[in-house]
This record gives structure tokens, C-alpha cells and sequence, in this order.
């Protein structure tokens, strides 16, 4: 009987299928089948798939689409697995599409998330803090240019408010707001909790504020998946890409170049709405 378990189980092995291809779309100058890329290709590319069929485990394809739109209609269809999409080819089909990883440039910043604080009660809107003041958390590029990037993705662009406070720091810049020498506070995430989170859960260092919204910067591309994809090969494949340009240079820079950036540092998880228009209502 141990025999017969034995045969039975080695006959399930042999017999048990191969992961399927996993797809990735790229946009070309015309669609085509899903292959390895061709000889004539470039080395970057070939760099690419044969690095991710490697660390995968499975055969990584090419698949040429001649646009965005095709591109955003065959992940949605499920006739491809992961692909770059822009913001004007996400919207249609982001029921069934989710962002997993973006691009820093060298010398660049995360997208890391801002806050715009208020006093508690008041309204944080860009119709009432029209002409008003607005406390930042030094000049650095963290502290000023990340918070004016995303205020003017939400609607709080040049001219609505009618004076900026550069403050010392992050503390300054809150004091500012409680003494009614500014209007409202736009933080980093990180320095929002770094002042206002307690050491326990009835100690609110920051109740006399609200945080009024907390957005990230607009991405413009990202590379984009079937929501549908098992959380394992989503989490495998950010873990590839995000160490790519440390053990695999050629390859890491035709990923990058699909999403068009110049001077790339690195791939950074992204969240699955990355590519949604940013201004909020």
C-alpha cells in the first residue's frame, strides 16, 4: 500500500502543470502576441524579462500595445498582468486595475503624504482659506516644495492663499496656527505625527487642530496589475523591482524608461489609487 501512495504521488508531481506566463504589456509603436523579447531587441529589455523569468519562477512575456488606453483595456480584460498606465488611461478601468509601483529620480522625493491642518472647527476648504495664511515647516524641499507641490494638485494653487509663513520648524510652524499668525499648517505626514501623536491614546498633543485632509503627490505613471492577481505575486514582484536597480542595472534602466523618467533612482511601492486624479472634491 505504501508503494502504491508513493507511485500515486510522484505520477501528481509529474503531472503537475507549470505556473502560467506572466504578461507584461509594453507599449510599442503596434500590438503583437505576447513572446520573449526578440534578439533585435534591446539588451535593457532582454535584461528585463530574463531577470524577472529568473526571480519569478515562471516565463515572464512581452506584450507590445500601441497605446495606454490598449494597454489599461488588456489589463482589465485580464490579458495581461501588469503593465504601465498613465493618468488618462487609469480612470476607466480602475474597478479592476490597481497601482503597485512608481519611480524616484535621483535627488528626489518620496511620495510621501501631506497634511493640511486647521484649527479644530474651522474649515479647511480652499474657499474658506482664500487669501488666508499658511504656515510651512522650514524650506527645505520636504518641508516646502512637497507641500506646495500637492496644495496645488488639491486645488490650493497660487493665489488662494495670500501669505506664506516659512517657519523655523515643524513646532513653529503649528505654534503659528494656535496663535492666529496663520490660517492653516501644511506638514509632511512623518512631522504631523511627530508632533502630534502621543505616547498613549488619551495623551492628544494636537486636539486643538484638525487635520483637515492628507493626500500624496499625483503620480503621472505607474507600473499597474489586475486586482485580481494573488497578493503573493504582487508582493514578489515589488520585491524584485524594488531592489532592481542594485542587482541588475540594465535592467532596472528600460523599466524605468517606461515611465519616462529621466535620471531614475529607484522603484517605491505605491498605493492602489496612485494614478487617481489627486484633487479632492
Amino acid at each position: 500500500m505504501k508503494r502504491v501512495i508513493l507511485a500515486v504521488a510522484a505520477l501528481g508531481l509529474m503531472g503537475a502543470a507549470p505556473p502560467p506566463a506572466f504578461r507584461v504589456g509594453v507599449i510599442q509603436s503596434a500590438a503583437g502576441p505576447c513572446a520573449s523579447p526578440p534578439a533585435f531587441a534591446a539588451a535593457g529589455e532582454r535584461a528585463y524579462f530574463e531577470f524577472l523569468t529568473k526571480r519569478l519562477g515562471r516565463e515572464v512575456l512581452a506584450c507590445p500595445v500601441a497605446s495606454f488606453a490598449e494597454a489599461a483595456a488588456g489589463l482589465a480584460a485580464g490579458k495581461l498582468d501588469m503593465t504601465v498606465l498613465d493618468e488618462a488611461s487609469y480612470p476607466s478601468v480602475k474597478a479592476n486595475v490597481r497601482a503597485v509601483m512608481t519611480v524616484r529620480t535621483e535627488g528626489g522625493i518620496a511620495r510621501v503624504p501631506v497634511i493640511l491642518a486647521v484649527k479644530a472647527g474651522r474649515d479647511a476648504s480652499p474657499q474658506a482659506l482664500n487669501g488666508r495664511t499658511i504656515a510651512f515647516a522650514g524650506s527645505t524641499p520636504v518641508a516646502l516644495s512637497l507641500p506646495k507641490e500637492v496644495l496645488s494638485e488639491q486645488g490650493y494653487g497660487e493665489g488662494v492663499f495670500g501669505r506664506d509663513l516659512i517657519a523655523e520648524d515643524e513646532s513653529a510652524a503649528l505654534a503659528a496656527v494656535r496663535s492666529g499668525k496663520a490660517d492653516a499648517v501644511a506638514l509632511e505626514a512623518a512631522a504631523w505625527q511627530r508632533q502630534c501623536q502621543g505616547v498613549s491614546p488619551k495623551d492628544r498633543p494636537c486636539a486643538d487642530l484638525k487635520a483637515g485632509w492628507r493626500a500624496r503627490p499625483q503620480a503621472h505613471r505607474a507600473f499597474a496589475v489586475r486586482r485580481d492577481l494573488p497578493d503573493p505575486v504582487r508582493f514578489r514582484l515589488l520585491g524584485v523591482h524594488v531592489a532592481m536597480h542594485l542587482e541588475n542595472k540594465p535592467a532596472f534602466a528600460w523599466a524605468a524608461s517606461q515611465l519616462s523618467a529621466a535620471g531614475a533612482a529607484d522603484f517605491q511601492p505605491a498605493e492602489a489609487q496612485a494614478l487617481e486624479a489627486a484633487r479632492l472634491p
